[in-house]
This record gives structure tokens, sequence and C-alpha cells, in this order.
């Protein structure tokens, strides 16, 4: 059996957290082998036919299809069958990254949902609405990240933005479900992320949306795909690595700045998490930030 990894893609970290790759050769039947990351990704592919798998999930993918890989999953693609000889191109971004490009509150609070729910499409062929446009910004991508002309950053940003902007309109208008309006827990979310570093109780949140407590829990759970509990501490989590990242705070501090009650519990919730220690996640993305880790 390969064993399951969780990787730090050698972009994190770095002035830009983006990469391409393309893969072509195979070993024991997989292309790529299962693992999983905090990153967005977005594999292509180019030649012949594979078979992905994200978390539970397998399905079979063509010539032209595009699979997204939401933040977290576990995947894998691997042969089709034998004699197979197919070619993928993958496109990576630290969601962190993304975060830090949007400045509407909405925005944010509606990237949020996208990135933690688990609903959201995972095949995208080409009869699908957004097939045309995430084809085309792929490929912009990689040209501009293979040539690296001059501007070459501001040029994969503006692929990002349409690439984000597409799926964000695509899944308020088709996925969020109807009746666990968007809107209805805006105050609740707008609250989570001003005072996340505060004990907070589901009591508490669901007074600020105007729900009972069980209404509330059945609410966020259906429309953003976590209990209200979970999307908590993913918030903290967040939060917590761009504050180890950014090396203004010692560990204890920052487990204080984001809510957890004590040092002990934060590093627990933390390698839960990432399969990292506060420490060696900070060491880390400083270290690959250096670039003493090819991309």
């Amino acid at each position: 059996m390969i064993p399951l990894e969780k990787r730090i893609d050698p972009s994190v970290g770095n002035r830009f957290p983006f990469r391409m790759s393309d893969v072509a050769g195979s070993k024991d039947g997989y292309l790529v082998i299962p693992h999983w990351h905090d990153h967005l990704e977005f594999i292509q592919i180019v030649k012949g036919r594979v078979l992905v798998t994200l978390d539970d999930r397998s399905f079979y993918a063509d010539e032209g299809d595009i699979v997204y890989v939401n933040s977290g999953r576990v995947h894998a693609v691997q042969l089709a069958g034998p004699g197979e000889k197919p070619r993928i191109k993958g496109m990576i971004f630290d969601r962190l990254f993304v975060l830090n490009l949007l400045e509407g509150f909405e925005t944010r609070q509606m990237y949020n949902l996208f990135v933690h729910a688990g609903r959201y499409e995972s095949l995208i062929e080409a009869e699908h609405p957004l097939w045309r446009e995430l084809n085309d910004c792929i490929r912009t991508a990689d040209n501009e990240y293979a040539e690296r002309d001059i501007g070459y950053e501001m040029a994969i940003k503006s692929c990002i933005y349409r690439i984000v902007t597409a799926m964000l309109r695509h899944y308020k208008r088709h996925l969020l479900p109807v009746g666990a309006s968007f809107h209805q827990l805006q105050p609740a979310l707008s609250y989570i992320e001003e005072h996340f570093a505060e004990r907070l109780s589901i009591t508490e949140i669901s007074r600020i949306a105007n729900m009972s407590a069980s209404h509330f829990s059945r609410t966020f759970k259906s429309t953003v795909g976590l209990t209200f509990t979970d999307y908590l501490t993913s918030v903290r989590m967040n939060m917590a690595k761009q504050m180890l990242v950014a090396g203004k705070w010692t560990i204890t501090e920052v487990a204080e700045k984001t809510g957890f009650c004590n040092i002990h519990y934060f590093g627990k919730v933390f390698k839960e998490t990432t399969g990292l220690s506060p420490l060696q996640y900070k060491n880390e993305t400083i270290r690959k930030s250096f670039g003493e880790e090819s991309g």
C-alpha cells in the first residue's frame, strides 16, 4: 500500500507561493501518490485518461478535463489501465496567498466558505460553464511561469483572480443550499472573524445570527460544510500559520492570540491539522522562503 503523506509544497513561504508541474511518468501505477496539503490545486489532463481519487471518491478524467482539489483533501492520480501513457499538468497555489488578495469583506467570507465547503464539484469537463475560463487561465499561467518574462507574477495573479472570481460566483449561484442563505450567517461569520481569539460558544453565536442554537448548527453545517467548532478551529489555525511564518511572536504568544487555552492544546491541534508541530511548521516555511529547497 502506498503510504499517505502530507506535503508542504516548495512554494510555501516563498515571496510568490505558486508553481506549475508537468507529470508524464508513473511509479507503481501512480502519477501522483496519495497525499494532501493546505493549498488549492488544479490538475488538467493533457493527454490520455487517468483515475483520480479525492478522499473516498474515485472517478475517471479524460483529456482536457480539469480536476479541482480543495484544501485538505487527500488526492491521488493513477493510470486508468495497463498500457496507458497519460500526461497531466498541475497548478498549485497557497490559499492564504489568495485570501490576502481579497479586499471586500463579503468576498473574503464567501471565499472562506468556498474553501471549507466539501460539496464543490471536483471534475470540470469541457461542457461545464467554468471550463473555458479555467482552461484559458491554466494555459496562460503555465506559459507565464515557464517564460518568467518581466511582470510574470502580475500576469499569474491576474489568472488566479479570474479563476477564483469565476468559481466563487458559480459556487454562490449554484451550489449554496436553498434555505441556508449565506446572508443569514453573515453576522455570525463577521463576529467569528473579528473575535476568533476569544472564548466563543455556539449559544452566543446563534444569538448574533438571530437563530436558535439547533437551527444555527444545522444551517451552519449545511452551508459551510463544517460544524461551527471545526470552522472556528480552522479560522484560528489559518491565523496561527500566518503569525508563525511572520516570525514576530513566540509560539506561546501565537497560541494566546489565536484563542487556544494553552500551548500544549495548541500544539496538539496544530499537529493534528498540519502533521507538523508549530515549531516544525515555522522552521520549514522559513527555510523554504530562503530558497534552501528547490521548487
